[in-house]
Order: C-alpha cells, then sequence, then structure tokens
C-alpha cells in the first residue's frame, strides 16, 4: 500500500513539473511574440558612428533595413556583412540599442599613400586595399606607381616597400616612387625630373649618395634624365639621346664624381 502511495505522489509531482515546465514555456513563448510584435521594439533609429571618409548614407543604404522593423529580428551578422563590403571599411560592428535603436560602429581605412592605376589616382591602405579615386583629393603622399588591381599579396609587398622608402628618404623629398614586379624601387625627387633607381634596399644610403652628386650631374650632364645607383661604387647617367644603351658610368676605375 505504501508503495502505491509514493508512485501516486511520484506521479503527481511529474505531472505537475510537466504542467509548470509548459506554463513557463508558454510564458516564454508569447514573451517572444511580444518583444517581436510590439511597436515598443521598432527601430525607429539607426546611428552610425567612426565615419570620415564616408558618407553615413552609404552605410544606411548598405546597412539593407527600414526604420520600423522590429529591433530583435534584425540579423546584426548579416548587417555588419553588407556594410564591411564598402571598401573604405576595415571592419564594422553592429548592436542593439533597446527598446529602438541599431548602433553601427565603422572602423575605416587609413590611407598610406597615393596610387596612380589606369590614369586614375587612388588612396591605399597598409593592407594593399586600393580605395576610391575620389577620395584621394587632399593628400599629399607620394604617388606610387605599381600597384595592381586584384593582386593582393603582391600589393601587400610593394606598399610594404613603398612606405619602407618614405621612412628612409622623407615624404616631403619624393613626388614619385615606382616599383616593379622584380621590387626595383626607382623615384622622382619634388626638386627636379631626373628619374634615381635605388634598386631593392639600402635606400637611405643610396639616396643621400644621390644628394651628394646631384650639383655635378646636373652641371656636367644638364640633358641626363636618369641616375641609377643600383650596383656597388658606380653611378650610371642615362641621356635624353641615350636611345641605343649608352652610358656614362663613375666607378672605381672609371672617372669618380
Amino acid at each position: 500500500m505504501k508503495t502505491k502511495l509514493l508512485r501516486l505522489i511520484r506521479v503527481v509531482q511529474i505531472a505537475a513539473s510537466l504542467s509548470a515546465l509548459a506554463g513557463l514555456g508558454w510564458g516564454v513563448y508569447q514573451g517572444v511574440i511580444f518583444l517581436r510584435t510590439s511597436p515598443r521594439f521598432e527601430v525607429q533609429k539607426l546611428t552610425v558612428s567612426g565615419v570620415k571618409h564616408i558618407a553615413e548614407s552609404q552605410i544606411l543604404a548598405k546597412a539593407g533595413f527600414d526604420a520600423g522593423a522590429n529591433v530583435f529580428r534584425v540579423k546584426l551578422d548579416e548587417v555588419r556583412e553588407r556594410v564591411e563590403q564598402l571598401p573604405w571599411v576595415r571592419y564594422a560592428l553592429v548592436e542593439r540599442v533597446l527598446p529602438d535603436q541599431i548602433l553601427i560602429k565603422v572602423v575605416e581605412r587609413e590611407p598610406v599613400g597615393l596610387a596612380r592605376i589606369r590614369g586614375e589616382v587612388y588612396q591605399f591602405d597598409a593592407d594593399g586595399k586600393i580605395l576610391d579615386p575620389n577620395a584621394a583629393s587632399g593628400s599629399s603622399f607620394p604617388i606610387l606607381d605599381g600597384l595592381r588591381p586584384g593582386d593582393n599579396d603582391g600589393n601587400v609587398i610593394k606598399v610594404e616597400m613603398y612606405r619602407k622608402v618614405i621612412e628612409d628618404i622623407g615624404e616631403a623629398s619624393l613626388s614619385e616612387i615606382q616599383i616593379s614586379e622584380s621590387r626595383e624601387v626607382t623615384v622622382v625627387s619634388t626638386s627636379d625630373p631626373l628619374v634615381v633607381s635605388l634598386g631593392g634596399n639600402d635606400f637611405r644610403n643610396r639616396w643621400l649618395k644621390y644628394l651628394s652628386l646631384k650639383s655635378q650631374i646636373q652641371q656636367q650632364y644638364p640633358e641626363a634624365v636618369r641616375i641609377d645607383l643600383r650596383f656597388k661604387n658606380q653611378v650610371i647617367v642615362r641621356m635624353q639621346d641615350d636611345d641605343a644603351g649608352g652610358k656614362i658610368v663613375w666607378g672605381e676605375k672609371k672617372n669618380t664624381l
């Protein structure tokens, strides 16, 4: 008799627990329905922060949803992915601010130089990301020739070399930096049109050598168009009429500037 009574009590307890769980589940369900349908949680404000190069309207358009959407139905990751498709956006963070606001925080790409590509001047960042051409106005970086759209790995290497050249020589001293596919660097200064070949390293010492010889070269060879400093103990000067490939070489066994 006692055993039957204990079983009955246990059945009643289980039934009560299931009933409580069902009630709780129903309450949670009703709560979710309320949160997802109540006008109180309709998005009334979409706030964008961190923009400097991008118009806020571009961010809002790319976010892809309208005011009035339920704040809990907004898929934050999808909004973030769409916003990060904009070239100037490095990454974005999308948050709900209850009861009725979505906040988009943007970290933009920071330009580190200018590049000439197919006749257009673009900005680019340290990752080699090529940015919009019309955003380049007002920048004073030397112009880089050598970046190629779609060649991200190659562009990253060239951007690193570009920044090293600027670090060694100084941004204000240069108007153009050219980097070939073989990673050879040539530069043009802001003070004269001579093209100076610096090779792939030791940029500072080679540039200082050029500066020490500059006035002599200009006086003795006013028609010179290119100075090649890639070779040890040699200075190669190419002339305007140097179509046949002739060159004048100064070195240890020849005339020394």
